[in-house]
């Protein structure tokens, strides 16, 4: 069974008026233009069955809009409901927004959600490393024993849209504010593994787990195996950053390398359905 850790759905109404949300949401602009690459819930399943993914986590994008930060929770939501064997939703935040953005949290957690994210700080004018600010969220989080996904920006490399500032100081700050919390550090982390070989680093990284979200964009595949040798086969998740990077490609790099099978299932499956409290035992079928 394979998992898709990291992916994004829009409301079709929102693909369609895009021009209208450019103008009220500043990730959304950031993030998004007409040629964009978009996916509905019914192209995620389509997507899902081209690739042999039996389950995706849908994730927020770190929306700075609150009103459509609920419609697109929304969606992730009803869209689980109506796939529920297929779609584990994880609501976004924003945590600038005060009281109301704790109560869309707490409403999103009892609808189910099964983690926050993806944050996107730059974008989202967020200082992760405000305790008060953060803290309503990492309580929630940590009393329901759900992963907050947090977008990292490469401190070196090429530009691309979003790729904003979170480098390795900041994540490694918010990280040691919330040892009690899991954190998933998205797209390698911003490089923040290979920091690991620092004692200091990671012996207080011990929740925090990488997914692989658009290596193909980022790094040679031989990051799995490096990533693997330095932090362990337990802490990698396998995530496509779906519909910007088709699935099929990263799988094919995991299942290309040396891994022995229970190491490619812990990245492909495993750890996914520890993290996200998914029940296995429904999907056996799959």
């Amino acid at each position: 069974m394979i998992i898709d850790s990291h992916t994004h759905l829009i409301p079709p109404d929102v693909i369609e008026n895009w021009s209208h949300y450019v103008s009220r949401d500043a990730t959304f602009a950031e993030l998004f233009h007409r040629s964009s690459k978009t996916s509905t819930a019914e192209q995620l399943i389509e997507a899902m069955n081209r690739h042999g993914i039996a389950i995706s986590v849908v994730l927020g994008m770190g929306w700075t809009d609150n009103s459509l930060n609920e419609y697109v929770n929304d969606y992730l939501l009803e869209s689980s409901r109506k796939y529920p064997d297929k779609i584990v939703p994880v609501t976004g935040i924003v945590p600038s927004s005060g009281n109301q953005g704790i109560y869309e949290a707490e409403r999103c957690l009892s609808a189910g959600s099964r983690g926050f994210g993806e944050i996107h700080a730059y974008s989202q004018s967020i200082n992760l490393i405000d305790f008060d600010l953060m803290s309503p969220y990492m309580v929630m989080l940590e009393e329901y024993d759900y992963p907050l996904i947090v977008h990292g920006s490469e401190p070196v490399g090429h530009q691309y849209p979003g790729k904003g500032n979170t480098g390795p100081n900041v994540l490694e700050s918010f990280v040691t504010k919330f040892p009690n919390v899991k954190i998933v550090l998205a797209h390698w982390g911003a490089g923040l593994p290979f920091y690991e070989l620092m004692p200091e680093i990671s012996s207080t990284f011990t929740n925090v787990l990488y997914d692989s979200a658009a290596t193909t964009l980022l790094y040679r595949e031989k990051v799995f195996e490096v990533v693997e040798k330095i932090a362990g086969p337990k802490r990698i998740l396998f995530g496509s950053d779906y519909p910007l990077v088709q699935p099929k490609e990263i799988i094919e790099q995991i299942i290309r390398s040396d891994f022995k099978p229970d190491v490619k299932r812990l990245i492909l499956s495993d750890n996914a359905i520890e993290l996200f409290s998914i029940d296995f035992d429904k999907h056996l079928k799959l």
